[in-house]
Order: structure tokens, then C-alpha cells, then sequence
């Protein structure tokens, strides 16, 4: 953990970024979840042949999901019986393309805060690595490939600006679109819910054991573009001599 505040340290306001980042984040979720809950209705006005005579009354004012769901079901049923049907479907369709529209919206935001967040990391550690470099003794580099080095500036730079993108998203947005989209599973069906949950554990097991291999294979794999930029010096510089 220590190793990731350091890199962020890299980019300027960052605490107003990561907040930036988080509401983003977390209001593109909510719409998310939004376009799968209007399908709901959607689907009622279209196969439900069973019509209430009045709607339900307007619920108290409360911070809960059973006010959101009253509410919402009071407004839908008075135009499902003042104005009919196809208007109803009309307002559904309407409301799950506003959500759509929102929830990318958001989206762009959040990428946006998360690419200028990438963009001042990567720029200001290779500042910072070059400046360390040119202050070595020049000692150091009689037991350094020139390949190696290179290698610093370019690949290894590029796997902290995937960390970088990769951090935000498992630390600051998918614990919270695991939250909301469990609480709305389990708001909608408990025993189906438990019922992924007993699946989960499988794989999960089967991912960590792939990643396990990945991770043995990208160190392989940084340590011979190493030697790949050090050959490929090596031959265009011997080249410019001949």
C-alpha cells in the first residue's frame, strides 16, 4: 500500500482527484444499476394485464429504498391509469434513456479525472527518474546495461501507469459496485443471491490462480525487454562504428 501512495504522490491536488473520482464513480454506478431497475416496470406495462382502479398513496418522506420504490410506484401508476399504457411505456422508455445518458456521462468524467490523475504520475516520475540518473556516479554504470536503463524509462514506466488506472478502480470504484449491486440483488431476491454467493468462492479460486501465473510471467517478461533494448543498442551502435 505504501508502494501506491508514493507513485500518487506524483500528481499534484490529489486528494481533490481522488474525490473527484469516487462521486463520479459512484453516481455512474447508481445510474447503472438504474437502467436494470426501470426494466422492471417496463416489463409490467407490457405483460401485466391486471390494471389497479387507483394508485397507491405517497409515502412519508424517508431515507430508505422502500420511499424510493413507493414513490416511484405512486407516479408510474397514476399514468398508467390517467394517460394509459403506451404513455406509461413512453415514460419508462424515456426515464431509461435519461439514465443511460447520465450513467455515461458520469463515466467520461470519472475517466477523464483518472487519465489527467495517470498523465501527472507518468510524467513527473520520469522527470524524477532522469534527474536521479544524472546524479549517479558514473562508476554505477560500468555494472549497468545501457538496455536495462532504457528499459526504466519505457516498460516499466508503462506497468505503473497500468497500476495507476488498476488501483483506482479495485480500491476506490469496485468496492462500491460490489456494495449497491448486492444490496439491490438482495433487495430483489435473497435466496438467488446466496445462491451466486456459494458460487463465488470457485471462482475466485480459478481467477487468483491464473493471476498467480500472469504476475511469474510479466517479471519474465520486463527482464527480457531488457535485454531485447540492450541487444537492439548494442547492434545500432556497433552499426554507426562500422
Amino acid at each position: 500500500m505504501n508502494a501506491y501512495l508514493r507513485i500518487f504522490r506524483y500528481s499534484p491536488h490529489l486528494v481533490s482527484k481522488f474525490v473527484q473520482f469516487f462521486v463520479f464513480s459512484l453516481l455512474g454506478i447508481v445510474f447503472s444499476v438504474l437502467n436494470l431497475s426501470l426494466v422492471i416496470p417496463m416489463l409490467s406495462v407490457l405483460f401485466d394485464q391486471h390494471q389497479a382502479d387507483t394508485a397507491p398513496p405517497m409515502p412519508e418522506f424517508s431515507l430508505s429504498v422502500d420511499y424510493i420504490t413507493g414513490m416511484f410506484n405512486h407516479y408510474f401508476l397514476s399514468i398508467i391509469i390517467t394517460y394509459g399504457r403506451l404513455e406509461a411505456l413512453l415514460f419508462v422508455c424515456l426515464a431509461i434513456v435519461m439514465s443511460i445518458m447520465l450513467a455515461n456521462t458520469f463515466r467520461y468524467m470519472e475517466r477523464m479525472v483518472a487519465s489527467r490523475l495517470k498523465v501527472d504520475v507518468v510524467r513527473n516520475l520520469r522527470m524524477d527518474i532522469y534527474r536521479n540518473i544524472t546524479r549517479l556516479h558514473i562508476g554505477y554504470f560500468n555494472d549497468q546495461r545501457k538496455g536495462d536503463l532504457i528499459s526504466r524509462f519505457t516498460n516499466d514506466v508503462a506497468e505503473v501507469e497500468n497500476a495507476v488506472m488498476n488501483s483506482l478502480k479495485f480500491v476506490l470504484k469496485e468496492p462500491i459496485t460490489i456494495i449497491i449491486y448486492f444490496a439491490v440483488l438482495f433487495f430483489i431476491s435473497v435466496k438467488l443471491t446466496l445462491f451466486t454467493l456459494l458460487v463465488l468462492p470457485i471462482t475466485g479460486g480459478v481467477v487468483a490462480e491464473i493471476i498467480k501465473r500472469l504476475k511469474r510471467r510479466a517479471q519474465e517478461s520486463q527482464e527480457s525487454l531488457g535485454r531485447i533494448v540492450d541487444i537492439l543498442d548494442e547492434t545500432f551502435s556497433g552499426m554507426r562504428v562500422i
